[in-house]
């Protein structure tokens, strides 16, 4: 499974940007959206409750003032 980081500018259809997260793991974004890695099958939206360990996890410090961002994984 591949792990994408997207991130839209609010009121935006196209992506601004992609990161990929797949070294971080399923089981540690499972644990972030409260379902068992093998559920991660759709799009999730990453809120402010998520923000902190989103960067603790990525780097990844999430602007949620300017942009929306989603886990999206694919299959690999």
């Amino acid at each position: 499974m591949i792990l994408l980081v997207v991130r839209y500018l609010k009121d935006d259809d196209q992506p601004d940007a992609i990161t990929d997260v797949t070294a971080v793991g399923g089981e540690a974004f499972g644990e972030l959206l409260g379902l068992p890695a093998d559920h991660l099958v759709d799009v999730y939206p990453l809120t402010q409750k998520h923000a902190e360990r989103v960067r603790e996890l990525t780097g990844i410090t999430l602007d949620l003032e300017k942009y929306e961002y989603f886990l999206e994984p694919e299959e690999g």
